[in-house]
């Protein structure tokens, strides 16, 4: 007698114990789970204003054009595009200050590189090349043989002395290197530039 009643109590305390652990498992869940999905909410928040920001045709246009035409500067942008400089100036702010394009100091002009995509070395070298002296003075000496002054001018259809000035100036960032022979003074591409520069060139005439 005593066995048959013991049994059946056994299985009243066993029922109302599962009953207590999945009511205290179920207000746990309940209290986690916006946590879980807070997370994602948040970063689609994010993705979804950064979308935005090139949800309008004008900054798209402007954003397209520099990324295909690395090194524009900001009156180009403007020319090119047929843009109102406060217009291209509005828009250029707020893809700088969101991290969609960044800008490169080149003398007295600021030029427009996409962010992220070229290193200080890459732009430095395409701010160069946009000078079209400068530029065809790297170009030329990329094809690998010393030039001396006197060819280089002829070639540059430039004069001795604006050739000097060019060759400093180049010489000071560190792209281009000199070797006297007797009165003859030869030019040749600095060998840790020679990559950089090829790179570049093949960038910029796409």
């Amino acid at each position: 007698m005593r066995h048959r009643l013991i049994l059946p109590a056994s299985l009243i305390v066993l029922i109302f114990a599962s009953t207590f652990l999945s009511l205290t498992f179920s207000q746990r869940s309940s209290t986690l789970s916006p946590t879980i999905t807070a997370a994602p909410l948040i970063v689609g928040a994010v993705f979804r204003a950064n979308s935005e920001l090139l949800n309008q045709s004008t900054r798209m246009s402007i954003y397209n054009f520099v990324v295909r035409n690395p090194g524009t500067q900001f009156r180009g942008i403007c020319d090119l595009l047929n843009l109102p400089v406060g217009v291209a100036q509005y828009h250029l702010d707020i893809l700088t200050k969101a991290g969609f394009l960044s800008t490169f100091r080149d003398g007295r002009y600021k030029r427009y590189f996409e962010s992220k995509r070229f290193t200080e070395a890459e732009m430095s070298v395409i701010s160069i090349l946009k000078h079209e002296t400068a530029g065809r003075i790297l170009s030329i000496l990329l094809e690998g043989q010393a030039v001396s002054h006197k060819t280089l001018s002829s070639q540059l259809e430039i004069s001795s002395q604006a050739l000097t000035w060019q060759i400093n100036r180049l010489k000071d960032m560190g792209f281009i290197k000199s070797l006297r022979k007797g009165t003859i003074v030869e030019y040749s591409l600095d060998k840790a530039s020679v990559a950089t520069v090829r790179r570049c060139i093949n960038l910029i005439r796409r």
